[in-house]
């Protein structure tokens, strides 16, 4: 009976003890460390951010900057690809496969070429070429 009171009179006591040891240590790894008010801090999270993100968020902007370019020039290409709406082309990336994404660009890219070769010979034609002899002399 001794030792069944010994054992039953520290085991409450050990019992508190140990949960409060456990929670304490759970509790200061659930906080960011001291000095920081957000977590993940940004550093982290950019890179543990997913890279299907990353890609996407680079195609949505280079294809903001072809889309720009293309009006620029009064391509008159229309359509999904030439949207000047960020998350139409964020949404899109983040679903197709990286390799498709980059053969999107790399087609912007040709039809932008072919646009501004087509822009420069009709520039070179007239009524756009400059007189050789001197503009406007009769």
């Amino acid at each position: 009976m001794n030792l069944a009171r010994s054992i039953f009179g520290f085991g409450p006591f050990l019992l508190v003890t140990v949960l409060v040891a456990l929670l304490a240590a759970t509790d200061s790894r659930a906080r960011p460390p001291h000095g920081q008010h957000a977590w993940p801090p940004p550093t982290e999270y950019h890179r543990l951010e997913h890279p299907q993100h990353r890609l996407a968020y680079w195609y949505a902007n280079e294809s903001m900057r072809q889309a720009q370019e293309a009006r620029e020039m009064v391509c008159g290409f229309a359509g999904q690809r030439w949207t000047l709406d960020w998350e139409v082309h964020y949404r899109w990336a983040l679903r197709a496969a990286p390799r498709r994404v980059y053969q999107r660009v790399e087609e912007r890219d040709r039809h932008l070429t072919t646009c501004r070769s087509r822009k420069l010979r009709d520039y070179q034609r007239q009524p756009y070429r400059r007189d050789p002899d001197g503009y406007g002399r009769g």
